[in-house]
């Protein structure tokens, strides 16, 4: 039958007809002829039986001159023999059978070549797509690069399972973002919560022995309102919140004497039994900062120095043009040397034995990152651990 090349399935099912059709009638025409032509030669070949002939002398050559059409029940023609009947009306089924069986099996073998050039690539392609699909499976790819119909359809199920896929991967970071925001907000909710404790019990001890001044007071009540403020604005994050990435990074200016007396007050709450070392070189009254983010970064990154230093912690704060810059040190083990790279990469931590799933530096960078700036993981020269925050001041 020939390569099929039509490019629409209609054209190229015409043109298997239509070359179906000329080699049945070729076939046909050529066994017509054939066993017309051997009936032709078994009749001429037969002998003619003549009984009682007439005969006469012809002067001119003197041969013998037989009559016979005056009679023509002196002679008949040899019967056929068997052999030659088989072959002369097997003829006749020749004539009839065989061009029968070229059309079906024209038919059947056009059918068989066209399915399998035309239909079985793409068809097998299609159900396989329609299985993984129903399976929730949209690893697979559909390879047909047919430009007919079916071509076509395969292409068009291709691009479908493409955004399927899109949209599957979407819905699936969506969810992992969600998880991601609540994991982080969950972790960083224990900071403000430990914090208002310890001013809870700060003013418990001091008020029941009477050793509170009305502006240790007022610096505690101060503390706490930060913490609360800090608690809200976390409950507004995962009520308004889908992805990390989409926090709001809120410049406000922001008194700096204030800024680093509360920030004191939350070290002196969160230190625990460790020595923590505190120092600030900003020589300006003010500075345009998101105060929620610099205390989110604060907090996880004292926790992390607090649960590896062996001692002592120091923290430092510092400014130059552009950015804020937020340093904390710890005297601890360090980094090894494989994770100095990994260590601010969200949920990777060799600790989650003791449930610390590496979710506090991820945080930390992306909030670097959203306030215009970076952190760093380096490890000190001597001994322990040093990351250092910088946030763009605007």
């Amino acid at each position: 039958m020939g390569k099929i090349r039509a490019k629409s399935l209609k054209m190229s099912m015409a043109v298997t007809f239509l070359t179906t059709v000329c080699v049945t009638g070729a076939l046909s025409g050529i066994t017509v002829f054939l066993a017309n032509q051997t009936q032709h030669e078994i009749l001429e070949n037969r002998s003619a039986i003549i009984r009682n002939p007439r005969f006469t002398v012809d002067e001119t050559t003197g041969g013998y001159v037989i009559n016979i059409s005056d009679n023509e029940n002196i002679w008949k023609w040899q019967e056929l023999s068997t052999g030659q009947n088989m072959i002369y009306y097997g003829s006749y089924a020749a004539m009839i059978g065989l061009p029968v069986f070229y059309i079906v099996g024209g038919i059947g073998i056009a059918t068989m070549v066209y399915y399998r050039r035309k239909l079985r690539v793409p068809i097998g392609q299609l159900q396989n797509g329609i299985k993984r699909i129903q399976e929730d499976n949209l690893d697979f790819c559909i390879k047909y690069n047919g430009s007919d119909e079916l071509g076509q359809l395969c292409s068009s199920m291709e691009k479908m399972r493409k955004e399927l896929w899109q949209n599957n991967k979407a819905l699936w970071e969506s969810l992992e973002q969600r998880k991601l925001l609540n994991a982080s907000v969950a972790h960083d909710l224990r900071t403000p919560v430990t914090v208002l404790k310890g001013y809870l019990d700060y003013l418990e001890k001091s008020i029941s022995q009477d050793k509170l001044t009305d502006d240790e007071l007022l610096d505690t009540v101060l503390s706490m309102q930060g913490a609360a403020t800090r608690l809200e604005q976390y409950a507004e994050c995962v009520r308004n919140i889908e992805k990390i990435e989409n926090i709001e990074i809120k410049i406000q200016p922001e008194n700096v004497k204030f800024l680093i007396k509360e920030i004191k007050s939350n070290i002196w709450q969160l230190a625990g039994g460790k020595e923590v070392l505190f120092s600030c070189d900003i020589a300006f009254d003010e500075v345009r900062i998101d105060k929620g983010v610099l205390f989110r970064i604060l907090e996880n990154l004292l926790q992390n120095a607090l649960r590896y230093a062996e001692k002592q912690i120091n923290i430092s704060i510092t400014r130059n043009d552009k950015f804020l810059i937020l340093t904390v040190k710890d005297d601890g083990k360090g980094f090894p040397e494989e994770d100095l790279r990994k260590a601010a990469t969200m949920f990777y931590s060799r600790d989650r034995e003791n449930e610390h799933f590496g979710i506090g530096l991820g945080i930390c960078r992306i909030l670097c990152e959203k306030h215009g700036g970076m952190l760093s993981v380096t490890n000190n020269r001597e001994k322990g651990a040093c990351v250092t925050a910088k946030l763009r001041i605007l």
